[in-house]
């Protein structure tokens, strides 16, 4: 159970960096038993002198209970009472890294960080530590953070997840190479890890694509593209982010922490890169990338186009990766001045996992239908509460809560109950 729930923190590290596939991975802690309840267990050593192993013995009591302060205050005392003992400062390590994986997946990082930071201090290269410091910083929204202590962690042990963790990181910052690097050798300890074979490829098409490719950069972007491509298109395109970027902020109170990657690609490369569905007009996977034909579509179109995109970047950081798609298409649409169809029907029982399943279809008809709906549903939560409560329901995702937690907190009615009234409205 703690092995799975720390393996859900990676998938939401993952989730959190914008990647488009979910990525079943988790820590190999086989030097560690686990208690079946699910958190995790430390065994800590026996004592010499008898007021460390009264405060030791009380100490394990109260970390069992899950009282964490006491218990790591009492580790101290009895680490101070026998100073040269290993066992006894190891007790006050593995203490702080309980407390702090704890803290993690109850959705407090920052305050994860310190206690991770805690234990560091004691034993600087102690890998678990240094995996959860890297965990925290990225569920923290500060992805750059994340690099030294996992780099640091794979140094000391090397793991194939913190090599796959830290591949998406250098992958998002735009450098293939040291991606590539972190890859090969998870492949190389295990030649059939699935995830890493995947994103190896994607990288690697990506840089083959991307190579020899000029880069603009603003104060809120790094645009990239092919030398040879219109100077005039990329241009118009670059006005139309600073122009999506001001309107985006505006609406959502978006603030983004560092520039937002675009790749601007031929329509054939675009396909051949990305994957993406034959409807696609444009994808965000951690960077905005946009096919460019030799004629530009009209300038309202375009306007459209680059807002989207660009609202996909915002709703991802406010809501740390934990956004829906339903809610994902439903906003961007919103934000790209899109009006709901005043007709618009659902036969059936309209649920939002089913208008999450057919956003992602990858027949247009059923996509299209999908995204209409999801429309639909984010005008209607904005009728019910403005922009104002759609901002709280991205803030109380990005801080972990379920969308049927946050429902209520912010609209007052259960998800089920949205849902039944959304049927009746929609002629289910």
């Amino acid at each position: 159970m703690a092995r799975s729930r720390n393996l859900r923190l990676v998938m939401l590290a993952l989730a959190l960096l914008g990647g488009a596939t979910a990525l079943a991975v988790g820590w190999r802690e086989g030097r560690r038993h686990e208690r079946a309840d699910g958190e995790r267990t430390v065994v800590f050593a026996s004592t010499r002198a008898h007021d460390a192993h009264l405060a030791a013995a009380e100490a394990v009591r109260l970390y069992t209970a899950g009282q964490f302060a006491p218990a790591c205050e009492r580790f101290s005392h009895a680490a101070a009472d026998e100073p040269t003992s290993e066992p006894r400062r190891q007790d006050v390590v593995r203490c702080f890294e309980g407390w702090g994986w704890h803290v993690l997946r109850e959705g407090r990082p920052d305050e994860a960080a310190l206690l991770f930071s805690r234990g560091l201090a004691e034993t600087p290269d102690d890998p678990a530590l240094l995996k959860g410091l890297g965990l925290a910083a990225i569920h923290s929204g500060r992805p750059h953070e994340a690099l030294g202590p996992l780099e640091r962690a794979v140094r000391t042990e090397p793991d194939p997840d913190v090599r796959l963790l830290l591949a998406h990181l250098h992958d998002h910052r735009d450098d293939p190479a040291k991606a590539i690097t972190h890859l090969r050798a998870v492949l190389e300890r295990e030649p059939s890890h699935e995830a890493a074979r995947k994103l190896l490829a994607k990288v690697e098409r990506e840089r083959r694509a991307e190579a020899g490719f000029q880069r603009d950069v603003t104060p809120r972007f790094v645009v990239k593209y092919a030398a040879a491509g219109d100077r005039e298109a990329r241009r118009a395109i670059i006005a139309h982010l600073e122009t999506a970027a001001e309107r985006v902020g505006r609406l959502l109170g978006y603030t983004p922490q560092q520039r937002t990657t675009v790749v601007l690609y031929e329509r054939d490369e675009f396909r051949d890169v990305t994957r993406a569905h034959s409807w696609a007009s444009g994808l965000f996977d951690g960077k905005i990338r946009l096919p460019v034909s030799p004629t530009l579509p009209p300038a309202r179109e375009l306007e459209r186009l680059v807002v989207h995109e660009y609202a996909h970047a915002a709703i991802h950081d406010l809501s740390r990766g934990r956004a829906p798609r339903w809610l994902h298409e439903g906003l961007a649409q919103v934000l790209e001045g899109t009006a709901s169809d005043p007709m618009l029907q659902v036969p059936g029982g309209l649920t939002l996992a089913g208008v999450e399943a057919l956003a992602g279809e990858s027949d247009p008809l059923r996509a299209r239908a999908g995204y209409d709906i999801a429309l639909w549903v984010v005008r209607d939560l904005l009728d019910r509460g403005g922009i104002e409560a759609l901002r709280e329901l991205l803030s109380r995702l990005g801080a972990g809560e379920s969308v049927a937690e946050a429902m209520p907190r912010v609209y007052g009615l259960r998800l089920t109950e949205l849902e039944s009234q959304w049927r009746r409205v929609l002629g289910g």
